[in-house]
């Protein structure tokens, strides 16, 4: 029988290629399999030749199925009627079910592909599920995981080698000996590359052998990779889940619990890396606060000179005759000082605002929603605001435009380089409709779209029939300089959707981007959407963030957006701009819709989200759209066009009721409420307070349920952990027998805030837990009716409030992952009527976590997660760590604002103030940071664009993206 590499150097076919390594390891490996019917994948044929010694080599083989992405491959021809050849990435789902179609299993799979970390894994993830037991994976070529242009290094934490290592560690699962889930040690891969390993597939994987640069991954039935029976002095031990225990004497049961390195989730080389990215972090910003502080010294001196002679002009003026003649004069100047004061705050508000215009329709608002009062506080918000030059340095956009996009961006011949070495270069349809614009600024619109460094676009522009005849001219002279500008001028007006529909009609492109006739793209704008597209194969919808220009060119207010959030979504158009479409889809749902003008594209994106699943919404976390700021604009205030509120409403309540969610929208001056409406039959709700001692905070927290919430059908289960006070113990017996709905269980054991909770669930009737603290206090009735209606919808987790201090500031508006080093409230200390980031402190949104003092969630969600974490997190964060492990079950957990209470944060329990407190605190913290690293590094409820180190959205210096 010939070996494959006798047939490598007969082979006279094709042109193929291995390494001579490769042939004699293959021939060991492949040999068993060579009088069988096969089924072979291979990944990567280059010119078709390997396929062909193939099937020489397996001569009883049924299927061999090639891929590859280069289009030559299409030309090429077999003899041989069992090969077949799939032309296209073997990474996406097309190109996996054409593959399927051609075999649905294989016995031999070989990635000879792209070679490049990312493609490795994902392949793996892909195709080992579809091969036999007793199959074979064979990756090749993963030397090239030590190069950089392959997504690797030496070192690299997700290179496809650690890949391949981390796979080896799966296989001795039974050795462990620590209470971790095979698929954890795979988490980090899977958060990088976004693929998912299911037990079933690692499971399945009975050894890992590296020969060189090769992988030979080998599968079998779960039970063929236990360690089964073990042999000790002639007889055979017991074997028990978990560890294999032997009963012979002096048998040790081993345990790594105690054991630091290994109850660490994290590789040691990920750890590094995390800590490198700190360091390099923490450096920058050194760099940055030294840049800064020099800054600051040179202001300093400079003062500090004008200062001297500020002084000995001073004193010659006084030392004058006139300054004595002038007194009178002087004393009347006093009068003019407030005024002048005042006038300093304005100036200071119009900066903060981006503009005059902005600025006077901040404070219009003020005046409408709360009056004189509400300016008073926005006077207020403004002078703090000013005063803290933290506040202004953390926020200075320009300078941290010059820092951050500029050293972000790649230089021009860089971008154009990758551009070429795209694989697909999608078609842009640019959608822009004109009615009478501006020509200066309309110019400036098209010629952003024409300075893009990435060329395969179409603008398709519709004048709406305007009435200025130079626009027509115009308009008539861009199409003539470049052909990718198409306009189709309308007959008659029919206002911005039937304008937008008749740009559309003209558009070819795969996808479809929306621009304003006064807005700007920004210069990588274009090149940002296809990578996005390039790195996100099965997504439909990507938006990006956004910033403002003012009429002067000015750029200012940038909203930096999170991952999608489709509470935040019902709250205001995210998405917005920059929005990309798929433009088949677009085209399927109607366009855009008349009769919602002015909400035209929330209604377009409200009925676009009905046809996709949230996993296919990216968000491009960069600025790669500026809305112009002008009188009329919508960028320039709410007010400027409150028709679109109207339409908006409509828009929202029809995809709700299209949805069949039972609710009624509204607007305010923050955005639209989506109120839902409770079931017909109200659900008993359980509001579990666990106390010790604390008689004036509880009797609060309990008599302001009672006495305000008009929700009627909730039970109370008051969990007294030890009092001792006897004033206490008679009021617990009090309520019990004053209320046949409160009940007061008892539980002595040590404090363990998780424990107490997780047994009170237990015993509770509800279908709904509300887990209370006994420091709150009911403000508003509506509360619990509120957040009942939150939670019952099918695809929520835990619903939080909004919760205040005693001086109505905000104590609790949601929590960010990563801020303050694990997780910490956003829009801390903020007046309670304070907008927010971009009135997020106002409107239902989503975070990843919201505090336990105040959470509703369903009793079967809290029992699938096995709800809070009594052995790891016993005080601190276990509310968190309950959300996150919501959200991996694919809930969301939703913070509404218009559930208001009170929260007077005086914890029964005391503070971190010792050291046994800390060591607690501490091991806490070091528990969510490697169980839920991923969500540290990137929170998808926040952007990694704002600071992880300020409660109040403030600028990330650098950013994390």
């Amino acid at each position: 029988m010939k070996t494959l590499r006798e047939f490598y150097q007969e082979h006279q076919g094709k042109v193929s290629d291995k390494w001579s390594l490769y042939l004699d390891e293959y021939d060991r490996i492949f040999q068993p399999y060579r009088d069988r019917p096969v089924r072979l994948l291979e990944i990567g044929i280059q010119n078709g030749g390997s396929l062909e010694i193939w099937s020489q080599y397996f001569d009883q083989a049924m299927s061999l199925v090639g891929c590859d992405i280069n289009e030559k491959c299409k030309a090429l021809k077999y003899d041989d009627e069992r090969v077949s050849v799939i032309v296209e990435n073997a990474n996406t789902d097309s190109a996996e079910q054409a593959i399927l179609t051609e075999s649905s299993t294989f016995d031999i799979i070989i990635d000879d592909g792209s070679h490049t970390s990312e493609d490795i894994v994902h392949s793996f993830s892909r195709y080992f599920p579809h091969l036999n037991e007793g199959g074979v994976f064979v990756a090749e070529d993963l030397h090239c995981s030590y190069w950089q242009e392959f997504g690797g290094g030496l070192f690299d934490p997700y290179s496809s080698m650690s890949f391949f290592k981390h796979l080896a560690d799966l296989v001795n699962f039974e050795h462990w000996g620590v209470e971790m889930d095979r698929s954890e040690l795979l988490d980090l891969f899977a958060d990088k590359y976004q693929v998912r390993f299911s037990e079933e597939q690692l499971a399945s994987i009975h050894s890992v052998e590296f020969i060189n640069s090769i992988c030979v991954v080998r599968k079998r039935p779960l039970v063929e990779n236990l360690l089964g029976t073990r042999h000790v002095v002639g007889s055979d031990a017991a074997v028990v889940s978990g560890l294999n225990e032997s009963t012979a004497p002096n048998a040790v049961e081993f345990s790594q619990k105690s054991n630091p390195h290994s109850n660490n989730a994290l590789h040691p080389a990920l750890e590094m890396a995390a800590l490198k990215q700190d360091v390099r972090n923490l450096e920058a910003e050194i760099d940055i606060a030294n840049r800064q502080l020099a800054e600051a010294n040179t202001n300093v001196a400079e003062l500090g000179a004008h200062l001297a002679q500020s002084n000995q002009t001073i004193d010659d003026l006084i030392s004058s005759t006139s300054w004595k003649l002038t007194f009178p004069v002087r004393m009347s100047g006093k009068v003019f000082r407030k005024p002048i004061r005042l006038i300093r705050m304005v100036f200071a508000a119009i900066a903060l605002a981006g503009g005059v215009k902005p600025a006077l329709r901040k404070a219009q608002n003020l005046w409408r929603s709360e009056g004189l009062q509400g300016l008073l506080r926005g006077y207020n918000h403004v002078a703090t605001r000013s005063s803290d030059l933290g506040y202004r340095q953390r926020n200075d956009y320009h300078k941290w435009l010059s820092e951050f996009e500029a050293s972000a961006a790649f230089s021009i011949s860089e971008m154009e380089q990758e551009i070429r070495a795209l694989p697909h270069k999608p078609l842009l349809s640019i959608v822009m409709p004109v009615y009478n614009a501006n020509i200066a600024w309309l110019d400036e619109a098209i010629e952003s779209v024409r300075a893009q460094n990435y060329e395969n676009w179409e603008l398709c522009i519709a004048d709406d029939h305007s009435t200025d005849p130079e626009l027509s001219r115009y308009l008539a002279a861009k199409q003539t300089d470049d052909s990718r500008i198409k306009v189709v001028s309308r007959k008659e007006n029919g206002h911005i959707s039937a304008a937008s529909n008749s740009a559309l009609s003209v558009a070819s492109g795969d996808w479809v981007l929306l621009l304003d006739q006064d807005d700007l793209l920004s210069e990588q704008a274009l090149y940002r959407v296809v990578k996005a597209i390039q790195d996100n194969p099965d997504a439909k919808l990507f938006y990006s963030d956004e910033d403002k220009i003012s009429e002067a060119g000015e750029r200012h207010n940038p909203y930096f957006k999170c991952d999608w959030n489709r509470s935040l979504f019902y709250s205001q158009n995210m998405i917005c701009h920059l929005g990309v479409y798929q433009r088949n889809i677009v085209k399927d749902i109607g366009g855009f819709r008349e009769g919602f003008e002015g909400a035209q594209d929330h209604d377009l994106a409200l009925r676009f989200i009905e046809s996709i699943d949230d996993s296919q919404i990216v968000h491009i976390p960069h600025v790669l759209y500026h809305w112009r700021v002008h009188s009329s604009s919508t960028a320039g205030g709410a007010d400027a066009k409150p028709y679109a509120a109207l339409a908006g409403e409509r828009a929202i309540q029809e995809h709700l009721d299209r949805l069949n969610v039972s609710a009624k929208v509204t607007s305010n001056a923050y955005g639209y409420r989506v109120q839902y409406l409770l079931p017909e039959v109200l659900p008993l709700i359980s509001l579990i307070i666990p106390t010790r001692n604390g008689l004036d905070l509880v009797r609060t927290c309990i008599e302001s349920i009672v006495q305000k919430t008009s929700y009627p059908n909730y039970e109370i289960i008051l969990v007294d952990n030890g009092s001792d006070d006897p004033k206490c113990l008679e009021y617990f017996a009090t309520v019990e027998d004053q209320y046949s709905f409160i009940r007061v269980k008892r539980d002595d054991r040590p404090f363990n805030y998780s424990a107490l909770n997780n047994t009170a669930v237990s015993e509770a009737n509800g279908e709904i837990i509300g887990l209370i603290n006994n420091d709150i206090e009911v403000i508003e009735p509506n509360w619990l009716s509120e957040m009942v209606g939150v939670v019952v919808q099918p695809d929520v987790g835990a619903v939080g409030a909004k919760l205040l201090y005693p001086d109505n500031t905000v104590q609790h508006a949601g929590v960010v992952i990563g801020i303050g080093g694990v997780a910490g409230h956003v829009h801390l200390n903020y007046h309670r009527d304070d907008v927010g980031y971009f009135c997020r402190l106002n409107v239902t949104n989503e975070y990843s976590a919201v505090t336990a003092a105040c959470l509703l969630v369903k009793k079967s969600d809290f029992e699938k997660v096995g709800g809070l974490n009594e052995e790891d997190l016993t005080v601190a964060f276990n509310d968190v760590d309950f959300c996150l492990k919501l959200k991996e079950m694919g809930l969301r957990n939703v913070w509404t604002p218009y559930a208001l209470l009170y929260h007077h944060e005086s914890a029964t329990r005391g503070y971190e103030d010792s050291p046994e407190k800390v060591a607690r605190f501490n091991k806490e913290a070091n528990y969510m940071m490697r169980k839920w690293g991923k969500y540290i590094a990137h929170d998808p409820c926040y952007s990694p664009n704002l600071s992880l180190t300020a409660s109040d959205f403030s600028l990330a210096w650098p950013p994390r993206r």
